[in-house]
Parts: structure tokens; sequence; C-alpha cells
């Protein structure tokens, strides 16, 4: 997690996803950040489609290696929905990277706190088997986001299926059922309301 990927310009400021001409992923050593990696953005010419700018995003992750934090200065599209359904934490800022890397690095370590307090969000139906509100937990912690309440049960051997309410299916867990990580059953009860069951493999 001392890794940090940035979107940069030709001047090395931060970049939005579509205007960066390169990456630097930074890893902090001791007290400093070090460049580990520069990955270079070669993009086709003409016009692209919503399928060749999702496969040239995909292609770059696979460059990131261990690093799964990145820094741009807008994150919205098709770029972000990449990154976003391959679990990458997303920050938003301007000018020069290095005045935020220890930002990031805190908000990332409070984040981590915060959900690794949160295994009480479900309700325990039986053994192995969790409820998650997501409807209500919006209304009740809205900074707490569907991944930071269920990972910890994901990542909790003991539970082995956990049933969630939400207004719409989490794109992070459809991409770890398309992985093969999961299995999702999902139920539409009415607009913007669905049940989902998740079993673990």
């Amino acid at each position: 997690m001392n890794e940090i990927g940035v979107f940069l310009s030709e001047k090395d400021n931060i970049s939005s996803f579509e205007d960066a001409k390169y990456i630097k992923i930074f890893i902090k050593d001791k007290c400093t950040w070090e460049i580990r990696k520069v990955i270079l953005i070669n993009r086709t010419n003409g016009k692209r489609g919503i399928n060749e700018i999702r496969l040239e995003y995909q292609n770059l992750i696979k460059e990131f290696g261990e690093c799964k934090i990145i820094m741009v200065t807008k994150a919205f599209g098709i770029p972000y929905s990449v990154f976003y359904m391959e679990d990458f934490s997303v920050w938003e800022f301007e000018g020069n990277p290095l005045k935020y890397l220890d930002e990031v690095m805190d908000g990332e370590i409070e984040q981590e706190e915060l959900s690794n307090q949160q295994m009480d969000i479900a309700k325990k139906m039986k053994d192995g088997y969790y409820f998650i509100d997501l409807q209500e937990l919006e209304l009740t912690n809205p900074e707490i986001s569907s991944k930071m309440a269920i990972n910890p049960y994901l990542e909790n051997d003991e539970v082995e299926k956990i049933e969630i309410r939400c207004c719409h299916v989490p794109p992070w867990l459809v991409n770890k059922e398309n992985n093969g990580e999961i299995k999702l059953e999902v139920n539409e009860i009415g607009r913007n309301d669905y049940k989902v069951i998740l079993c673990k493999k």
C-alpha cells in the first residue's frame, strides 16, 4: 500500500486520464518518496470507440504491479470505471503531486482503519450467513463505501454467504464474479432496489 501511481502532463503536473503523457509510480522508502517506474502512454491515433478506450486502460493497469492507488485531476468516464472495477483507490488533486503523496497515504491508512472497525455493520443471520443493508448504510454512514462495508466479511474465513440490499449492484462485486472469485445471485425487488446473495468460492 506504499505505492501511488500519478497521471502526469509533460510539465510533471497532475493530469486527467485522457490528457496524461505518462504515469509515474512513486514508492515510499522510509521517509522519502522515490520513483519506482515510469509508464509511457501510447495512445492510438484517430477516433476510438468505448471498447478501444477500455482496452487501452486495461493494458495500462497490467504495468502497475502492486500499485492500487492512483492520482488524477478528474476521476470520471471510462478510464475511471476501468480502475474502479479493478479495485483501485482514486484520488483527485491538481498541481505538483509531491505535495499530496503523504496526504493520500494518510487517507488510505485512515480508510483501512475505518474498514477494520466495520465488522458490526452486518447482521448475523446464522453461522456463516450475514446481511448488509447498503441502502440504510448510505443514509446513516455515507462515508463508508460498499467496498469498505463488504470487504471485511469477504476476507473473514468464517463468512460463507452475504445477503446485500442495495440500489444497484456494486461494479467491483460484478468484477470479482467475472474473475471467478465469488458467485452472485441478483434479484430485482423494485425500482433501484436489489437483493444480492453473495457466495464465496
